[in-house]
């Protein structure tokens, strides 16, 4: 089993106290944000993995639009902080919460790893970089909140070039052409990391116009599905789930999915702090 390690930290330990923060979070949206432009089934998403009281509100403007959705698995696209493992490392272990156990899809993995063989691609099942990573583990609680009866795939990606995403997420569509059960995919990414903590500080005035002006043509690029113009612009900031989110573009473009922004500020927008701060979005596909 796979410990929670930053339950406590990124969002409460007690189960109780997860439920009500979350369902704050639900409670806060208005009408008019749980809807979509068109009445659409979303099939995949965006999503930030911050601590909760920065980024659990952008968070849950997808969340709200999966209640009762009855996929019948995630496959998550983290991002591999640690630099450990492969370039993909998949887990089978389950996932400990404070709101239950959510169990790894072994046979969808297995699937996967067979299918990345054949064409060879780098993966393996790599523990040690899903011990100390966050991105995947703090989406747990708001799938749990409106998702009964779901497994996971997780994924954790790092050093891969653009053909070598494109490769695999030609894989990842495949699979969810060939399952009869329906699977969402979810890539965990915060944007951009401005400071100088994150080597990052490209302007020194009007932070947060710039800080919104320069997340906004990276949300474009992924609007359009423009997994190039994507790469360019996530090469100029910190973005650091764009490979992740490299890969959802070129799932959604094999799907012929349609794109929309739910939601954007940044954490400076909360905590007032613009020497440091970090941009949240919330995109669906459907």
């Amino acid at each position: 089993m796979r410990h929670a390690i930053v339950s406590g930290k990124f969002y409460p330990a007690d189960k109780n106290e997860l439920e009500k923060q979350v369902a704050k979070f639900f409670s806060s949206l208005d009408v008019a944000s749980t809807k979509l432009k068109e009445d659409k089934e979303i099939k995949a998403a965006i999503v930030p993995h911050a601590g909760y009281a920065f980024s659990g509100k952008c968070a849950s403007f997808v969340y709200n639009l999966l209640r009762n959705g009855e996929f019948g698995s995630f496959i998550i696209l983290g991002t591999n902080h640690s630099g450990l493992g492969s370039k993909i490392s998949l887990s089978v272990e389950d996932f400990d919460s404070p709101l239950g156990l959510v169990e790894s899809d072994i046979e969808l993995i297995e699937k996967i790893l067979i299918k990345a063989k054949k064409n060879n691609i780098e993966m393996e099942v790599s523990e040690d970089a899903h011990k100390y990573e966050h991105s995947i583990e703090v989406q747990l609680p708001f799938l749990q909140s409106v998702n009964k009866n779901f497994k996971i795939v997780p994924v954790l990606l790092r050093d891969l070039g653009i053909k070598e995403i494109e490769k695999f997420a030609k894989l990842i569509s495949d699979v969810i052409k060939q399952e009869k059960k329906k699977i969402f995919v979810l890539a965990s990414s915060d944007f951009t990391h401005y400071g100088k903590s994150y080597g990052f500080v490209p302007f020194r005035e009007n932070i947060r116009e710039n800080l919104y002006n320069l997340d906004d043509k990276a949300i474009q690029a992924i609007l359009k599905l423009d997994a190039d113009d994507f790469y360019v612009q996530s090469r100029k900031t910190t973005i650091c789930g764009s490979q992740a989110i490299s890969c959802l573009i070129f799932i959604a473009k094999n799907l012929k999915l349609t794109g929309e922004k739910l939601c954007y500020y940044t954490s400076g927008d909360v905590s007032d702090d613009w020497d440091m701060a970090v941009g949240y979005a919330s995109v669906v596909f459907y």
